[in-house]
């Protein structure tokens, strides 16, 4: 089976991923395989199920139920996928309405990023962008206009990393960011306004309006070194126009927003729950991250650029002149 590379693991499909790069060192054996199941799954008793994804408004997106061979993940009338005891295989059993772009939106953008958080990653609802050789992240829940944000700095010369779905792990006294993979899920009308010529693109799932933006660049991404974290603020309630906002969050704060932004699969794992604020406190203790709010207005979103690169710039000054003073310290 073709072998991809997703973050920075590897992925064998008995289906074409066609958003994924392929895996330039082949293993011997993939990190995940994915196929297609033969016959659906056995329905869990009333036991089983251990936990719903819900809207606000009460609809059910996600279910999560523990089986025999692992656990079972129900998109209701969509998809079931079963993961395995040790988290490295996976099988899908899609609906009859089910095509192949929804098969694999959820497979990438729902299904591996929660596997792998069961594997003791920080995996974020983030989209991120590189500047000046680091990484900016854009946390935030669906329609907080993350990708809408990271596409619009892609246009501006700034390269994109991930749209959504950013491990985070530290590593020789720094944060890195390793992306899902690169790509874009839009909205017609955020595709309207951010790109002069209609760009190469196809339907993300058959449920949803928005296109998956083709970009030329399909190659799989290094860890890059993350710089700063920016939390998306929903807009202020009842005002059409009010002043781009960034503020600095506190260590706890952040902590608890990489923890609410986080992609989980076992909610109720002990030794994942603990793993995962353990992670998200060495984030927190070591970046800055920022509450970021803005008018959603396309017009204003060089001024938004401009304010995360003063903000971003200013903190890395801030860090650079903290470790001189430290370094002088110790000399001394």
């Amino acid at each position: 089976m073709p072998l991809y590379s997703f973050a920075d693991i590897t992925l064998s499909s008995s289906t074409p991923l066609a958003d994924l790069p392929a895996a330039m060192n082949e293993k011997k054996h993939p990190d995940f395989t994915f196929q297609v199941m033969g016959s659906p799954p056995a329905e869990p008793d009333g036991t089983g199920w251990v936990h719903d994804w819900q809207t606000t408004s009460g609809d059910i997106t996600l279910s999560l139920a523990r089986i025999d061979k692992g656990f079972l993940l129900r998109f209701p009338a969509l998809a079931d996928f079963i993961i395995d005891e040790s988290g490295s295989g996976i099988e899908v059993w899609p609906a009859t309405e089910t095509d192949e772009e929804t098969v694999r939106h959820l497979l990438l953008d729902q299904v591996m990023p929660r596997v792998l958080s069961s594997r003791g990653r920080l995996v974020l609802h983030a989209s991120a962008v590189c500047i000046d050789g680091r990484a900016l992240a854009f946390v935030g829940e669906t329609g907080e206009g993350k990708s809408t944000l990271a596409a619009s700095l892609h246009l501006s010369g700034h390269q994109l990393l991930t749209d959504d779905g950013l491990v985070l792990k530290a590593e020789g006294g720094c944060i890195q960011a390793i992306p899902g993979y690169s790509g874009l899920r839009l909205l017609p009308e955020s595709v309207a306004a951010l790109f002069k010529e209609t760009p190469a693109g196809k339907a993300m799932a058959f449920y949803s309006t928005k296109k998956r933006v083709l970009l030329s660049q399909n190659d799989a991404i290094d860890a890059v070194e993350l710089a700063a974290l920016f939390v998306l603020a929903k807009p202020e309630q009842g005002k059409k126009d009010f002043d781009i906002r960034v503020s600095r969050l506190s260590q706890r704060d952040a902590c608890m927003e990489l923890v609410r932004n986080s992609f989980k699969l076992d909610v109720n794992n002990r030794k994942q729950v603990k793993a995962l604020f353990s992670t998200a406190t060495e984030v927190a203790e070591r970046l800055p991250v920022f509450l970021l709010s803005y008018p959603r207005d396309f017009s204003c979103l060089i001024d938004v650029h401009n304010a995360i690169l003063q903000q971003y710039r200013a903190a890395a000054m801030e860090t650079s002149k903290k470790l001189r003073t430290e370094s002088a310290d110790c000399q001394g």
